[in-house]
């Protein structure tokens, strides 16, 4: 292999990480680190909109195997399931970029990694991370059997976003869900010229008066016939009412009908109010994504 990396360069790099994405589950299914939704919903909400321009790609001659996604003290890896070996040139990367930002006492470096990614594992392990309790619960939801009816209590309404008339309310809904939220009308805006958003899969609930209660993106995979909901929220108002449960079936319908085959989410930890509620809903738990920390000295 003749494995060259640079630094992302254009916006035809950034559609080469979606078909990358799209081959990655294709190649080696459930559970992957990141889907084209996970990537558009990073990059549109992003508090810097030229921060993907911080992404680095790795080559095997002209084809891109793996790149990464740095944040201030943390980085993301996507590589392709016959390329795993370029991980440890991704970590040493991601640790002298960090070194060279981070405070002269030592900066912290945070990764992720599936309990059952063998070879993630014992790279972090060999490099010196340690594994902390924090983790993601990655969920799955088989869409070939039946599905319930999504219900909402009387006077609520469940519909899709219309355009920029919702922007204000549907801006105002994730704040609050969400709080302390860094959303803003102008990141929702980008989130809608995402290559992978489907205005048809920006669904809300409004409230008796109006007012939006509840809300999910889901994000469509047409190649893999996967949906993925991400974010899911409910107003702190019109919690414990089922909006959550209904939002959830009616991205399952939608997303049937569109000819998708399985849906995925992610929960914070076991306890969290957005696990139970997936469980509740008959996600089956796939696999946890813990997090990783290394103090680089």
């Amino acid at each position: 292999m003749m494995i060259q990396s640079r630094a992302y360069a254009s916006e035809e790099d950034y559609a080469r990480m979606r078909r990358l994405l799209v081959d990655i589950y294709a190649t080696g299914g459930a559970p992957v680190y990141c889907t084209i939704g996970d990537l558009d919903m990073w990059r549109f909400t992003d508090d810097d909109p030229a921060a993907v321009a911080l992404a680095r790609l790795w080559f095997d001659g002209d084809e891109l195997i793996g790149f990464t996604w740095p944040g201030d003290d943390q980085v993301d890896m996507m590589v392709h399931p016959r390329h795993r070996a370029i991980e440890e040139q991704m970590l040493a990367w991601a640790e002298q970029r960090s070194r060279a930002a981070g405070p002269s006492d030592g900066a912290r470096l945070r990764a992720w990694s599936f309990a059952r990614d063998e070879v993630r594992n014992m790279l972090l392990q060999q490099r010196g991370y340690q594994r902390t309790d924090t983790f993601l619960s990655y969920r799955s939801f088989d869409l070939d059997q039946p599905l319930a009816e999504p219900r909402v209590p009387p006077g609520y309404v469940l519909r899709n976003v219309q355009g920029e008339a919702d922007l204000d309310q549907r801006v105002a809904v994730h704040r609050d869900a969400f709080a302390p939220s860094r959303m803003t009308v102008a990141k929702h805006q980008a989130v809608m010229r995402a290559p992978t958003y489907r205005p048809e899969l920006d669904l809300v609930v409004a409230a008796p008066d109006g007012t939006f209660a509840a809300f999910s993106i889901v994000w469509f995979d047409e190649a893999n016939r996967l949906g993925v909901f991400e974010p899911v929220g409910c107003h702190s108002a019109h919690r414990r009412r089922g909006l959550g449960t209904a939002l959830l079936r009616e991205g399952m319908r939608r997303l049937k009908a569109l000819g998708a085959h399985t849906a995925e989410v992610n929960g914070l930890g076991s306890e969290s109010g957005g696990t139970l509620l997936y469980e509740a809903t008959g996600f089956r738990e796939v696999d946890r994504n813990y997090r990783w920390v290394k103090l680089l000295v």
